[in-house]
This record gives C-alpha cells, structure tokens and sequence, in this order.
C-alpha cells in the first residue's frame, strides 16, 4: 500500500501529478524514439507550412480589400447612373444649369468606375486568386510533407496508453481491458450492482478495474427525459374605428396589434451522466447521500458564517430525538453533509478524524475542482458524480494523439493525458480520503463456471454506441437513439445481439389559439410546434472479444483478411471487442477467431 494514498489531495499535488506528467513525457519520448521520427526535419517543415498559412491569411485580407473597393466603384458607377439620368432629364426640363452639371459628373463617375474596376481592380484580383490558388497547394503539399514525416509515430499510438500511465503512477490503481463478466459477477454477487434495464439510458462510455482489489466501474450514460416545450405565434390584427375630427365630421382611424400566444407541449431531452461506482466491504450497513456546496469559492470568514448558522440547524436535528448524533467537528458536519445517515457507529467508523481532515481539504481546495462532487452511499456500493467529470470521457481513442505536427502531438498527448487522470483521480479522491476503504481487503468470492454471455449489457451497449450510428437510426428519426440490446445467442467468444434504436420522429403542428383582439373579436393566434412521435427499429449485431489494442487491430493483415472474406464493411472496434455487422443474419461466423 502507498502510504501516500492516505492524505490523496497531498499526494496528488506533491506527488502524483508531477510524476504523472514526467511518465507521460517520457513514454511519449520513447514512441518518438522508437519511431524514428526526424523531429527536427518536421519543425522546419511545420514552421514553412504555418508561415505559408500566415501568407494566405494576408492574401486573403487583400483579396477581401479589392472586392471591397469593387463593390465601392460599382455603388459609385451606379450613383453616377443615377446622376447621368437626372440631369438628362433636367436638361429636357430646360433646366440647363443644374443638368449640365450633373450630366458630365454622372458619366465621368460611370467611366471612371468602369475604367478603375476593369483595368485595376479585375486584373489585380485574378492575379491575387492565382497567387492565393498557388499558396493553397504549397501549404497542402507541405502539410501532406509533415503528416508523412508523422506517420511513424503517428501509427504508434494506442488506447491502451492512457492505462498504462495510470497503472504506472499509482500501482494501487488497475485498470480492466473491458467490463469482463467475472468482474460482473463479482460486483454482483458480492456487492449488489444490478444490470441496468431502463429504456431510457444508454451506456456510451465504461471504464471498470480495481483498488487494492476493491472493484470500480465508471459508466458514461446518455439519458433520455421526457420535459415541456413552450413554443410562441403572433398575428397582426388591423381594424378601422370611426371617431370625429374638431370640426364634428366622422373620420375613420386605422388601429393595429400583435396577439401573442403560446402552448407547451412534450419534448425528449438528452444529457450526458458519468457516475463512479465503488464497492466495499466497510460499513456495509450505512447509507447517506450528499450533494456539492462549492466551499472552495468561500472566503475564510464566508466559511465561518455558513458553519456558525448550518450548526444550528444540526443540532435542532439532534434535539429532534431523530437518532442523529452530531459528529463533534462542526466544520466537517456542515460542509460534508450526510445528514440523512442511518448508522452512526459506521459513519464514525468511515470518517474517522484522518478522514475528516481529508475530506475538508478536498472540499476547500480552490486549486483543485473543490466541493463539486456528489457522493451516496448504499450499503457496500458507493457512488460518486461530480460536476468536473460531467463532460468527461473515459474513452482513450488515440486518433486525438495524430498530427501533422511533432510539437502539437506532444502537447496534445501530455494534456490530454494529464487531464484524464486529474479528472478520475479527482472522483477517486472522496474515497481515497477514508482510510478504512484502503485497508479493507475484500472477502474471497466464489465466481461463476460458466456464464451465458460472453460480455455484459453495458460493454454490448458501449460497442452499439461506437458504430456508425445510421445503421440502428430509425429512417425517420428526428433526435438521438436509445440503444439497448438483448442476447440472442451466443457461441464461442462471439454474442450475438438484437439491438433496439428508441427514438422520436418530428411532425410539425399548428395550433389555433383564440385571443381576445382591440377590435373586441377572438382572433386565432397560429402557434407552430413540433410533435414527437416515438419510432424504433430492431437490427441484429455481434460481439467478437478479440482481445487486440485498437492500434493492433487496425494494423493486423489477419484482420483484414477475416473482414475482407466475410464482407464486413461496418464495424466499431474498442476494449478489445469488436461489434459487427454479419453479413448474413443466419451466419454466427464460427470461425472468426483472431489469434
């Protein structure tokens, strides 16, 4: 056990970040090296191609110029038109001294528009598109140039890097290849963690492993809710009224007015959840739930305030006779929370006075993302969701890494990298901060022989999510899919699956709204909305572990082959599974076996 674990936030900023970064840098160095990359001839063509960019924006600035001033003596040759016709007309007027004026300036304003346009302006734009034309294949030439100085680094690149560097900073971390069955069945059996059938969520992203042999799972779902749409018309009514003048006589007064309506009606919505799901065998009876405050934008005294008036109300709750027992840290009490636990000697047992401090530490940190976490506890399952992981991804798809550039892909792997351990570390750190959750070791469990699949619903989810989604989009689909996905066979390493696209066709609707006018008649105000109509569709998919990085897989002429010889033109490929197509619904492909 790294000692430093029990003071996480500590660890992290004196230790871990720093050592992360120097493992990313390192790593990617050795890819450099191993690639034989002409770092130095890349710079020196990245930097013609980023200057020949530079030369092009400026053309372009001049182009823009001279068809600005294009446009100028085209308005001027009109207004010279314009001129020439007025003072044509004057002079037949005989008015001679104002249209032998504007004449002559209306035509010397024509010819010298058209003079200037066609012998100056036309001329030097066709050169300076030809100019930009040879620019635009110089700055291609030299970005094809870089990207094949890339390439053999560029191909080095792989999903399973991201991992490596976790497992290598803090070894007390383990990362899974995919969400295995038995890693299923442990959390199951022994923890309680349930397959999650709602038709209204989709896994798109899973991440599972283990600390000290506690188990985790990180699910990224998309969420499906239903909610009220307000959709707003008008109509422009006009009426004559009849009043009378100062000298008695009737004249009619010409009235208007906008109505305005509105309607609300259904309407799906979609967002993101990405939720950390860890299991342990401490306290396993207790069961509490608190939501962020955001501490760390407090100043000291703001702080003091919240805690003088939040502990009164605490111990209102203990005077309540409610079984509540305050803990006798008033500042943790009230910036933690949990005050619905329902087993005081566990909690205590949990947030023992280390614990207490770390979990203080976290929630003041203003460096770090502070109090943006919600963290529940149910029994032995524990989940944490916090508002930093919200848009976080915990897919490591190396195409992000490929550049034309040596120096961008450098920066771009170290951040990206960086970024994604900040942000799992950071939904880690709550639990990290207890103490008795790393030294509880969990009991031996008894797993399984034999399972009837060969991968769980939510890495089957996880794989229909990464294929091109036009082949499970209902034709007339309007808004994002649902997928979920049902076993319908399975042999060998390959599942075979039936997949449900749930999603809306739109309509668009006009409601008539009466509304009482000025004119003292019900008008019907046109509303437009839109109706959502539920659509679904029904395709059949398979599920192959094969057990190669995405870097293998793509690279593999055995691959290739086996793709080639079944047809298999869509497929998505990810956790060292791929999800596929067949060819024909009635061939499970037997013998597809990659070795």
């Amino acid at each position: 056990m790294d000692d430093r674990l029990l003071e996480p936030l500590q660890a992290y900023k004196e230790g871990y970040e720093h050592e992360f970064q120097r493992n990313a840098e390192a790593l990617f160095d050795e890819l450099a090296e191993k690639s034989k990359v002409d770092i130095a001839q890349n710079k020196a063509t990245v930097k013609k191609y980023e200057a020949k960019l530079k030369l092009i924006e400026k053309t372009d600035k001049l182009i823009s110029s001279l068809k600005t001033k294009k446009s100028l003596l085209t308005a001027l040759s009109v207004l010279g038109g314009i001129f020439a016709v007025i003072g044509i007309y004057k002079l037949a007027e005989r008015s001679y001294l104002f249209g032998g004026l504007a004449s002559p300036i209306g035509f010397a304003l024509i010819v010298l528009s058209v003079i200037l346009i066609v012998k100056k302006i036309k001329p030097k734009l066709k050169e300076m598109g030809k100019q930009r034309d040879g620019q635009q294949k110089e700055a291609q030439s030299l970005m094809a140039e870089a990207l094949k100085q890339m390439e053999p680094l560029n191909s080095l690149f792989d999903d399973t890097m991201t991992k490596q560097l976790i497992e290598k900073t803090v070894p007390l971390i383990k990362i899974d290849d995919n969400f295995s069955m038995r890693r299923y069945d442990y959390l199951s059996g022994k923890y309680g963690f349930g397959e999650d059938d709602n038709n209204d969520v989709s896994t798109i992203g899973i991440l599972t492993g283990e600390i000290l042999g506690n188990p985790f799972v990180v699910d990224r779902k998309l969420i499906h809710t239903t909610g009220m749409q307000t959709y707003e018309g008008s109509l422009l009514i006009t009426w004559t009224e009849y009043t009378r003048d100062s000298e008695g006589h009737t004249v009619p007064v010409h009235r208007s007015q906008t109505l305005y309506a509105s309607v609300t009606k259904p309407k799906p919505f979609y967002s993101t959840r990405t939720r950390l799901i860890y299991g342990n065998d401490a306290a396993p009876d207790l069961h509490f739930s608190r939501s962020p405050s955001h501490s760390e934008d407090l100043s000291e005294k703001q702080r003091e305030r919240k805690v003088k008036k939040g502990i009164k109300k605490i111990r209102a709750k203990q005077e309540s006779h409610s079984g509540f027992t305050e803990m006798g840290n008033e500042e943790f009490d009230v910036l933690f929370g949990a005050l619905n636990r329902d087993n005081e000697v566990q909690f205590r047992l949990l947030f023992t006075p280390l614990a207490q401090k770390n979990i203080l530490a976290l929630l003041k940190d203003a460096d770090g993302y502070g109090d943006d976490f919600h963290m529940e506890k149910s029994g032995c399952l524990n989940y944490i969701s916090s508002e930093h992981s919200a848009q976080w991804d915990p897919d490591t798809d190396p195409s992000i890494f490929r550049s034309y550039s040596y120096l961008a892909s450098k920066q771009r792997f170290i951040s990206f990298n960086k970024d994604y351990f900040r942000s799992l570390y950071f939904d880690f750190a709550p639990l990290l901060s207890i103490p008795l959750y790393q030294q509880q070791k969990p009991r031996e469990y008894i797993y399984k022989e034999s399972y009837e699949r060969n991968m769980t619903r939510y890495e089957a989810e996880y794989a229909v999510n990464h294929m091109d989604p036009s082949f499970f989009t209902p034709p007339e689909a309007a808004t994002s899919c649902i997928l979920k996905t049902s076993l319908l066979g399975s042999g060998g390493k390959t599942d075979t699956l039936s997949v449900r696209a749930l999603a809306y066709k739109a309509v668009n609707r006009v409601e008539l709204v009466p509304k009482l006018g000025g004119d003292g008649n019900i008008h019907e105000v046109p509303v437009n909305w839109v109706e959502y109509i539920p659509v679904q569709s029904e395709r059949r998919c398979c599920l192959k572990e094969v057990g190669l990085s995405k870097r293998s897989f793509a690279t593999s002429p055995q691959v290739s082959e086996i793709l080639q010889k079944h047809n298999i033109r869509n497929f998505g490929y990810g956790h060292g599974i791929l999800c596929y197509q067949p060819s024909d619904d009635s061939d499970l492909i037997s013998d597809f076996d990659i070795k």
